[in-house]
């Protein structure tokens, strides 16, 4: 089974590299401790926020909201869901140049109470210009 997700896991990073990651991002975030990113594509800006509010039995409750569509996810380290994506616009001509956020859950810190979490934007296409409106 660990190998399953080893090979899950090796997949998706060759698919991230493929996909040419743009603005890769780490914070170490204290409980809600609010990141907010701003999205610019053809005369729009969108806001993404996310936040987590609870870690217990090596699960991390993260709330996230999406031009204020609100949604909840329940991260993990190491298998499993450790990550949550926001499409962030339609797509144009493919499924494949559609731009999307990724948020993933690295690790917790036990003495410090903080949760590290990376962000990448993938966007083929480059339609999108980031405005990151909290620093690291």
């Amino acid at each position: 089974m660990k190998s399953f997700f080893s090979l899950l896991l090796v997949s998706s990073l060759v698919c991230l590299q493929a996909a040419k990651l743009v603005e890769p991002k780490s914070y170490n975030l204290q409980k809600d401790q609010m990141v907010k990113i701003l999205f610019k594509s053809e005369g729009q800006e969108h806001l993404l926020t996310f936040r987590w509010t609870l870690y217990t039995d090596k699960a991390l409750v993260v709330h996230e909201s999406y031009d204020r569509f609100v949604g909840q996810h329940i991260l993990y380290t190491g298998f499993g869901s450790q990550s949550f994506r926001k499409r962030l616009l339609n797509s144009k001509n493919s499924e494949l140049d559609v731009p999307y956020a990724l948020v993933v859950f690295k690790k917790f810190d036990e003495g410090a109470h903080t949760a590290q979490m990376d962000f990448f934007l993938i966007d083929r296409e480059k339609r999108v210009v980031v405005d990151y409106l909290t620093e690291k």
